[in-house]
């Protein structure tokens, strides 16, 4: 059985927030409600960020790899907290079940800030 290297170290803090999608004049807007549960520990590696201009303005990307625990609530929509800065990161696609054992998982995450 195929056990991640972080996962010996779930020691992060976060919050998973669901997207709720309304129709609004025929557009679609987006909100987020917190999930069930207050915390969830994870690994939480981030990888620094990308710089690019765009329109005139710096912008950084800043991506994240997450593994935790098996949670099928997780989806690609979704976006967490990171409590320990209270940072916002969208789910990047669609979460990975390892090996389908429902025992953890592995996600990518993204937050983007810019100023100029």
């Amino acid at each position: 059985m195929y056990r991640p290297k972080e996962a010996n170290h779930l020691n992060t803090p976060i919050k998973l927030q669901k997207r709720i999608t309304t129709i609004v004049s025929g557009a679609p807007e987006f909100s987020y409600e917190d999930a069930q549960d207050e915390v969830i520990l994870c690994s939480f590696k981030t990888y620094g960020g990308t710089d690019s201009i765009s329109n005139g303005s710096l912008v950084i990307l800043n991506t994240a790899t997450i593994v935790t625990w098996y949670r099928q609530d997780i989806q690609g929509s979704d976006r967490i907290i990171n409590l320990q800065d209270n940072s916002i990161w969208e789910v990047i696609g669609e979460p990975e079940n390892v090996d389908m054992l429902n025992q953890f998982l592995i996600f990518k995450v993204q937050k983007v800030s810019g100023g100029a």
